[in-house]
């Protein structure tokens, strides 16, 4: 049978530039540019992601006939005039720049790729993309649909119904005003200058308290009739000259406005004001999605909802969806509900307007798989040879085998399998898993390997049959798209995962979403009597490993006691 569609999705100048393919409706694969060029959070042109996408798929750059982008830069003209008119807000040429950039993305393209002239461009509205990563992989018929970001195509939260395929946006928020700016402006108050720090202040905000609460809500945010609207005295986001460059390396501009540090400029000399400003914050952000969803549960429309867009990965405040309290019968959230999902959402929005069925939109497993000769000839290298030695188990009962029971006996191991996940977590095929069960193993880890921040909690990956004995609620997570509470009498056997506020963002594992990490996971839980891991991502404060020789290259780096890269056992020399 003809191949009749070979549709390219693409997120560009956004964060987290991505790639992705689908043939026939069928998604073949799935990557981030960070994880091929090792820049983290890249978000220039995704070009090395591209050509991944078509050597997994077994096709060239000619035989694609449909590009879909995660942005329309002619969408909401009407409020970006207005607002640009109104504010003179933004530097013109800069704002110029960054519209022609994406405008022309068809011609850098034509420029980088050996494209068939027959091939189709498509724009795809920015949060439609994330709605559409959201809401196809759902597998619902109907459902209500949320997203919330930082702001793309001038929108910052959007709310729209689903049904029968058919996405109808029903409202939207503009910028300015943005709960995920919002976000982003107070992770750099506290000093977090990073992209992407922001999970750092939901670790960090189990351990405060919520006292500047009032303080932060009555003071940077205006009380009137909208969901949510900013006091933009205390950002700088808005103003002329500010700068958002997303290019090879993300470049943005102090956020919050020295009114801020004005406001709070006695409170910062306490004692606990780091943890207790983080609480505060994760507390009005959550007042706000909570309002947000109170509208929507308004609407009656249906009682299933889908959730995406970058402030999907707030997995603290997912737990108010995700707990058992009768809100929604059913909840889902993508592997990428961050601007790398976008490259999803657009090309399903293509794919299901010609209208193929889409296929394999659940699994996050879209990357790379390297086989025995590759891994074998890598380790064979002089630069390996010299300083490791490896194994094979020539049965993966062995491989399980072995690399559970050396979990059992407190080791810190990289698990290297089959083909890598795609988005922010991972999960379990690029992981560095331990004991759950240890309760100095955050700390050995962080001494070993990761060298992160104490407060950071670390997940724990539990088969799905057994959540429910382990954990309170009964929702789906195969993707750690939230947290939930462990059990009062399973705190102490697990405490290398339980949080300080006693919750954890578990992933729940599947055998037919993942069966090699399913049976680890069994083979420790014969061992110990517990069904659970320890799973962080297999890194060093760099993009997930994507390469063998990344992984060698991590365990030659740290302390890690072995790294399993399919069937082999990797270890130092002098281990």
């Amino acid at each position: 049978m003809a191949i009749s569609r070979i549709i390219l999705g693409i997120n560009a100048f956004h964060a987290d530039s991505s790639a992705c393919l689908i043939i026939d409706g069928k998604l073949i694969a799935a990557i981030e540019e960070e994880r091929l060029n090792r820049i983290k959070h890249y978000a220039g042109f995704p070009a090395k992601a591209i050509k991944e996408c078509l050597i997994i798929g077994d096709v060239e750059e000619k035989d694609i006939t449909d590009i879909a982008f995660n942005t329309k830069p002619l969408s909401n003209i009407i409020p970006k005039g207005m607002h640009f008119l109104k504010n003179l807000s933004l530097d013109e040429n800069f704002a110029k720049k960054r519209f022609l950039k994406k405008k022309n993305i068809h011609k850098t393209l034509c420029e980088k790729l050996n494209l068939n002239k027959e091939v189709k461009f498509h724009y795809i509205e920015h949060h439609l993309a994330h709605i559409a990563s959201a809401y196809y992989p759902s597998e619902f018929k109907k459902t209500n649909a949320l997203s919330i970001d930082g702001s793309g195509d001038f929108v910052s939260f959007s709310y729209a119904k689903c049904n029968e395929n058919r996405i109808v946006m029903k409202k939207k928020n503009y910028f300015p005003n943005s709960l995920g700016i919002f976000y982003h402006a107070m992770t750099q108050f506290l000093g977090y200058k990073n992209y992407g720090d922001e999970y750092k202040i939901m670790g960090l905000a189990a351990y405060g308290k919520p006292v500047y609460f009032e303080k932060i809500l009555t003071n940077l945010f205006k009380n009137n009739k909208r969901l949510f609207t900013l006091n933009l005295d205390y950002f700088n986001h808005h103003k002329k000259n500010f700068k958002y460059i997303a290019d090879e390396n993300l470049l943005i501009d102090e956020i919050f406005s020295s009114k801020l540090k004005v406001l709070f400029s006695e409170e910062r000399n306490e004692e606990n004001f780091q943890k207790n400003f983080a609480s505060s914050v994760q507390k009005v952000y959550e007042f706000f999605f909570k309002k947000i969803i109170g509208k929507i549960l308004e609407e009656n429309y249906s009682k299933n909802i889908v959730y995406s867009g970058g402030c999907a990965l707030n997995s603290s405040a997912n737990k108010f969806l995700t707990d058992k309290n009768n809100l929604f019968d059913n909840i889902f959230i993508n592997c990428a509900p961050g601007d790398n999902g976008g490259a999803l959402g657009a090309a399903f929005v293509v794919t299901a307007n010609y209208g193929l069925k889409l296929t394999n939109i659940k699994s996050p497993y879209l990357g790379r798989k390297f086989d025995y000769d590759q891994i074998k000839e890598i380790l064979e290298n002089n630069h390996y040879k010299k300083k490791l030695k490896y194994s094979y188990f020539d049965s993966d009962e062995k491989l399980f085998e072995m690399a559970s029971k050396q979990i059992s006996e407190g080791k810190v191991i990289g698990w290297f399998q089959d083909k890598m996940e795609f988005g922010p977590r991972a999960l379990g095929n690029r992981s560095i898993l331990a004991d759950p069960r240890n309760p100095n193993m955050k700390d050995i880890i962080n001494e070993k390997i990761k060298r992160r921040e104490s407060y950071r909690p670390f997940a724990p990956s539990v088969l799905e049959e057994h959540q429910s004995e382990w954990f309170e609620g009964d929702f789906f997570n195969p993707y750690m798209s939230s947290l939930a509470t462990v059990k009062p009498d399973k705190r102490k056997i697990i405490p290398a995962v339980t949080h300080f506020d006693n919750t954890a963002r578990l992933q729940t594992v599947n055998k037919d979403y993942n069966l090699r990490f399913s049976n680890l996971l069994n083979y420790f839980y014969k061992l110990t009597n517990v069904p659970i891991l320890l799973n962080t991502s297999f890194n060093e404060n760099e993009p997930i490993v994507f390469k063998p020789e990344e992984a060698l290259e991590c365990i030659l780096r740290t302390d890690m006691d072995a790294v399993f890269i399919n069937n082999f056992e990797v270890k130092k020399v002098n281990n």
